[in-house]
């Protein structure tokens, strides 16, 4: 018989000589070892290579602990495992990271919003590699990354202070990479000087750069579009981006017929339109009310094996819409179902919107409860359609039990809105008191007043005045002396 003398955590330890029997079997003893006081350093592998180092960054989901490996395994000796008798004491020199690791671990950071963390990770890397071209492509990711963040001037800093900080040299992909972040955040000023230290440090404009500068004409509304033309013109070899920049370009000023032309000398040059192309061509002609001509660029869209995806849709839906051609919106839209491209909130609201114009209500009450089963939310626009609708329809009790629902899906006035749910209410107070549903009127004014939403002047009255037809004089008297009390107040705050 074994007897073992088992110490609890936490009550103390036992005096020596001091036996607490206690029958254990063996076959369930289990001994697990005490945690360390403190957490242990990490324990790597006797041979650490770039290799077994990149695969670790990969799969290291936190950014924080990836650079805390990497940091780890680039200073510590590559035989790095807890010393032992069989631990060479002599230090072997740290491992060397490949490119790849260096840029996934930049854009790991730089995604995570630490781009301090993921400069200084460059800066740190500069001396790892032989040739200063090798940290180019994470240097393209950060720059990217500023963009991304809404910061195009520290990226601009960051290009600038490259050749010291980290001894990069500039090159015609770091002058477009900085000069898109320029221009997509307005800054045209600043990328037309760095297109001239970009000429006067010998670099030539490539199809990027040609592309980036294009569409900063086209962004600026002061600027001539033939302007654009002319640099359109310069490029020795332009691509589907350069197409899709001039042609939008020249839709926003209202020059569609030249816009179809270069998409048909597009095609003509053997150069594939995308989904981007059709989709800006169709909207502009949706726009225009050329809807024969959109649904046939529609049709060939399919012929040539582009897709359409939501915005294609979205786009020639609204116009067929605002066109009075609701029904062919209709077949669109069960063709956009069919095709699992979910509509969104904008598309359902140009099929309602369009269907009511029509006098289709009963349509449109179909889409906006077939939207609400597909997970959209519709906002106080959209529901201000229906109740206003039925409202004119004469169907008073339907709008006020869509009021309710648009109350309980907490959809409530905020500084924007305010005016709407006022107009909505006053709309379903004044079709209650027409239908002489009164007592309904009542509730949904004592619900506007709960909310804080004033009520005109002329609905007020209305209310008032079927109150007393009804013999509810008091309830009368009583919203009379309320309304009294709060103009006397807003009265006496005033002076």
């Amino acid at each position: 018989m074994k007897f073992e003398v088992l110490v609890l955590p936490g009550q103390g330890s036992i005096p020596p000589n001091t036996s607490v029997p206690r029958r254990v079997c063996p076959s369930r003893l289990r001994r697990r070892p005490m945690p360390p006081a403190t957490p242990s350093a990490t324990r790597w592998r006797k041979t650490i290579t770039a290799d077994h180092l990149h695969r670790l960054v990969r799969e290291e989901r936190d950014p924080h602990r990836a650079l805390a490996l990497f940091d780890a395994a680039t200073t510590r000796p590559s035989s790095a495992s807890a010393p032992d008798d069989s631990t060479p004491t002599a230090a072997a020199s740290p491992v060397l990271p490949s490119r790849d690791t260096v840029s996934l671990l930049t854009s790991r950071l730089a995604s995570a919003g630490l781009l301090p963390l993921a400069a200084s990770l460059l800066s740190r890397s500069r001396d790892l590699f032989p040739s200063p071209g090798a940290i180019e492509p994470p240097f393209l990711s950060l720059l990217r990354a500023y963009s991304r963040a809404h910061q195009p001037l520290a990226a601009l800093h960051l290009f600038r202070s490259a050749p010291s900080a980290l001894g990069l040299p500039h090159s015609a992909r770091s002058y477009t990479a900085v000069l898109a972040t320029l221009v997509s955040h307005s800054h045209l000023s600043l990328a037309r000087s760095l297109l001239a230290d970009m000429r006067a440090a010998g670099f030539a404009p490539t199809t990027a750069t040609y592309n980036v500068l294009i569409k900063a004409h086209c962004s600026d509304s002061t600027v001539p579009i033939d302007d654009a033309i002319r640099l359109f013109r310069n490029i020795p070899k332009p691509d589907a981006c350069s197409y899709n920049t001039v042609i939008d370009g020249l839709c926003r000023r209202g020059r569609l017929p030249e816009a179809r032309d270069l998409f048909a000398e597009m095609i003509v040059d053997g150069i594939a339109p995308t989904v981007v192309t059709y989709t800006t061509i169709i909207h502009w002609l949706a726009r225009e009310a050329c809807f024969d001509d959109a649904l046939k660029l529609f049709d060939e869209m399919a012929r040539r094996g582009i897709m359409p995806n939501v915005v294609t849709y979205s786009s020639l839906i609204d116009g067929l819409c605002k066109g009075g051609r609701a029904a062919s919106a209709l077949e669109l839209l069960d063709r956009m179902v069919k095709e699992r491209k979910l509509p969104n909130t904008i598309t359902y609201s140009s099929v309602i919107d369009g269907l009511y114009k029509e006098g289709r209500l009963g349509q449109a009450m179909e889409i906006f409860d077939r939207m609400r089963l597909q997970g959209r939310k519709p906002d106080a626009g959209l529901f201000s359609k229906l109740i206003v609708g039925l409202c004119d329809a004469g169907r008073a009790v339907e709008a006020a039990n869509y009021l309710d629902e648009m109350i309980l899906a907490g959809i409530e006035p905020n500084r924007l809105t305010w005016s709407l749910h006022g107009r909505i209410n006053d709309a379903v107070v004044t079709a209650l008191c027409a239908k002489g549903e009164v007592g309904r009127a009542f509730r949904v004014y004592q619900s506007m007043r709960t909310r804080g939403i004033s009520t005109e002047p002329r609905t007020f009255h209305l209310l008032v005045e079927c109150l007393s037809k009804k013999n509810n004089l008091e309830k009368a008297a009583n919203k009379i002396r309320q309304e009294a009390e709060e103009m006397w107040s807003q009265l006496t705050v005033t002076n």
